[in-house]
């Protein structure tokens, strides 16, 4: 609610602006320190006594870089491509790592690896007509 905003009760309602509260030099320092050792946006937040968006702020201010929001993209395990490309299948290679389908293939995906179709299997070079093994 906006000072000079009636609320739905019909009341006048006031709200704490902590996006004006002043910080000193060194408060701002150890927020951008805070926040590359780490921390985030929501528990400075509260260290600070700001709301989240006004951290948001402070920190974009000061040149910061924000993280990534959500999970950090898993690295394929090595040996994984390599094993796919040789005609391992995905099943496979995610019971092997202990991973779901859909991470292996997300994985496999993000390596630059090209899928096979479903089902399909590497064909495997035969020796030329009239060698022996």
């Amino acid at each position: 609610m906006l000072p000079g905003f009636s609320n739905s009760r019909g009341g006048r309602g006031e709200v704490q602006e902590h996006r004006d509260q002043v910080m000193t030099p060194m408060q701002l320092c150890a927020l951008v320190q805070d926040y590359h050792a780490g921390a985030t946006i929501t528990a400075l937040a509260a260290r600070f006594g700001l709301t989240y968006y006004a951290t948001r702020e402070r920190l974009l201010a000061e040149g910061v870089t924000l993280r990534r929001v959500g999970p950090t993209p898993l690295s394929i395990p090595p040996g994984m491509a390599a094993a796919y490309r040789n005609g391992s299948t995905i099943p496979e290679l995610a019971e092997r790592h202990g991973l779901s389908f859909g991470v292996a293939r997300r994985m496999l995906l993000a390596a630059g690896v090209t899928l096979r179709k479903p089902g399909q299997r590497l064909q495997v070079s035969q020796a030329a007509p009239g060698s022996h093994p």
